[in-house]
């Protein structure tokens, strides 16, 4: 890479930070069903969770669980570089890869360091999509780990939506976020075979779309005050 787009990729990087960090910093940030994250790490403090959410609420989520050495995955892309110049700001620790480039040494590396002590955090329908639908990288990554998957959502009572592939959503200056976890983890056992792994994986989607379900509602609901009293529909309606 030449040397002009170092510096512009380093200078985005500082730049997006700053930015961020003013900008969500005067958003109120309220989280359910944090306890299960936790109990986790009470009882494991040396080993971290994965978590999992979906690439539409990427931009909040890296400045959320900023300055904790989180291992995630960026494509190898100049776009990826892009995303990963900001999590390194924000503390994170990026592999670089994707599904069709330096993938597997990109899985292996974050393997090697989240069975250190990092936590690891993956957008589960990266890189390309379809949005709302995993991919199963995530679930051989917690089979070969034996570290549990919380899958967590955010939304927020204002915020623009991106035309983009995943929606991606931004909340406005001085929002309300609500942060939400899955009542329960997913573990994956060490001889789960192929089928079994695509089991867990559409588990990981069903966990998420309820969330998002009951984050999106929530302040559309001006009755509940938790967003886990909210009713989700079977199947489970996705956003456009």
């Amino acid at each position: 890479m030449k040397l002009w787009k170092r510096t512009a990729f380093w200078a985005f990087g500082w730049t997006a930070k700053v930015v961020a960090s003013l900008w969500l910093g005067t958003c109120r940030i309220t989280e359910f069903g944090h306890e299960i994250e936790e109990k986790y790490l009470v009882q494991t403090p040396d080993k971290g969770p994965l978590y999992a959410s979906w690439h539409r609420g990427l931009f909040f989520v890296i400045y959320w669980y900023r300055n904790q050495n989180v291992v995630s995955i960026a494509s190898a892309s100049e776009d990826g570089e892009l995303a990963a110049q900001a999590a390194k700001r924000f503390g994170w620790i990026t592999a670089r890869g994707s599904s069709s480039r330096r993938g597997r040494q990109a899985y292996r590396d974050m393997e090697n360091l989240v069975q250190h002590g990092h936590k690891g955090g993956l957008v589960a329908d990266a890189p390309r999509g379809p949005r709302f639908v995993s991919k199963l990288g995530i679930v051989y990554l917690a089979k070969r780990t034996g570290l549990p998957i919380i899958p967590v959502i955010w939304s927020a009572n204002r915020y623009w939506k991106l035309n983009s592939w995943d929606r991606t959503i931004i909340p406005k200056p001085f929002a309300r976020i609500v942060a939400l976890f899955a009542d329960d983890c997913i573990r994956v056992p060490a001889d789960a075979s192929r089928e079994e792994c695509e089991s867990y994986r559409r588990r990981l989607d069903t966990a998420l779309n309820h969330i998002m379900y009951q984050a999106d509602h929530f302040f559309k609901d001006s009755g509940v005050t938790d967003p886990r009293q909210i009713e989700v529909p079977d199947p489970v309606p996705l956003p456009d």
